[in-house]
């Protein structure tokens, strides 16, 4: 499969210089919807995810209204070439982390990186360059393809949202390849845990620190006796819990009468998840208690997981393009949450691939020209493999 390097690593620098963070993927979004409609002749629509994000998530993450959805998901359609093929849907999300502004990139043997200042944004860049020079290098061959859709994706770095208000209805495709995993490209990710987010409030009394303490009741002291009781970080091969944020109080002489914490539980076995946020909710209840003090526990779960073995047909296809890319695939789970989170709890089944993206989510993030180059193979010879699997049963 003889790419064009240069073509590729500089349609990579170029997408890297578009700032787009999550709820600010207008830039991109425009870049997509003309190169998709103008370089690879495919039908393309934007739908109205980010104004969903405005209306339903937007009530209830505050912070999402900091920035105003500019776009939805670009989703394009190139009709197929080879009748009956198995349609099929390439994902990856238009943004990044945080800003990239002002990003100056280096190559050295090799390897693409920043100047230590600013992400790269490989993550998902790496997966749009993938995606779309496949798209080019089966229209310059000619290679034969069933129906292809596109779906990049918004604010997927702040909770999935593109993909949770993905319509499904839109989506003809069977099977769907999510270019977006860190790590080398001979790794499918084929399962992920659920994972459900937890705020709980604790209310104490408050009382002058120095004066009559004792008539107060200290909530940091109700959260610092229930959290001692609950094992965190990883439980298991499978589960994971965690407390990320706690906060409250006013001043140093007031004792606290207020706290607020945010936590999350993740598993791939639901039953061990249950009993994680039971847990949760038995030294919470059972301090509050001692203490008399007043506690409310709300949860939310984020996404569903998704478990897949080589048995599954998406699988079989994506082994079978990384093979066709030179690699040796590995089957293995992640322990978080991706848009294949969201396709799998739509039924569309979907795994996760490597685009090579290191470090990501920080500024020693890097990416590899081999890695580019795998990725984009990894598309085509999926692409291939759907297409010659009807030729050979039609």
């Amino acid at each position: 499969m003889d790419l064009n390097e240069k073509r590729i690593v500089d349609r990579f620098l170029e997408l890297v210089q578009i700032d787009t963070p999550s709820h600010k993927e207008r830039p991109m979004a425009d870049y997509l919807l003309r190169v998709m409609r103008e370089e690879f002749g495919c039908e393309v629509e934007e739908d109205d995810a980010g104004q969903r994000v405005l209306r339903v998530a937007g009530k209830e993450k505050k912070q999402l209204l900091e920035h105003e959805p500019q776009t939805g998901n670009v989703i394009a359609t190139l009709k197929g070439n080879v009748e009956g093929a198995t349609p099929l849907l390439f994902t990856a999300h238009m943004d990044t982390v945080v800003s990239s502004q002002g990003i100056q990139v280096k190559q050295e043997n090799g390897v693409i990186k920043t100047d230590g200042k600013t992400i790269l944004g490989a993550d998902d860049r790496a997966g749009i360059v993938a995606i779309l020079e496949a798209l080019q290098y089966i229209k310059e061959h000619n290679i034969k393809h069933g129906d292809l859709q596109f779906a990049f994706t918004i604010a997927e770095e702040t909770g999935l949202f593109g993909s949770l208000y993905l319509d499904k209805e839109i989506i003809q495709a069977k099977y769907a390849f999510v270019m977006d995993s860190g790590g080398p490209p001979d790794t499918i990710i084929t399962s992920s845990p659920t994972e459900i987010d937890f705020t709980i409030r604790i209310y104490g009394r408050a009382a002058h620190s120095g004066v009559n303490p004792e008539d107060g009741l200290n909530a940091i002291s109700v959260a610092a006796d229930a959290i001692s009781h609950l094992k965190m970080g990883r439980i298991d091969e499978e589960t994971t819990l965690n407390i990320g944020v706690i906060q409250g109080g006013d001043k140093t002489n007031i004792v606290c009468d207020r706290v607020e914490i945010l936590g999350e539980a993740r598993s791939r076995d639901e039953q061990k998840l249950s009993e994680q946020m039971n847990n949760v909710h038995t030294a919470f209840t059972l301090a509050a208690e001692k203490w008399g003090a007043k506690v409310d526990i709300e949860e939310q779960k984020i996404y569903d997981g998704f478990n897949l073995s080589e048995a599954d047909e998406v699988v079989q296809l994506a082994m079978e393009g990384l093979r066709r890319a030179g690699l040796t695939p590995k089957l293995a789970p992640r322990g978080g949450g991706s848009d294949t989170n969201n396709l799998n709890t739509k039924g569309i089944p979907a795994v996760n691939l490597g685009v090579g993206a290191t470090n990501d989510h920080t500024v020693d993030e890097t990416v590899t020209v081999r890695d580019l180059l795998a990725a984009t193979k990894i598309v085509i010879g999926i692409i291939q493999t759907a297409a010659e699997r009807r030729e050979v049963t039609s």
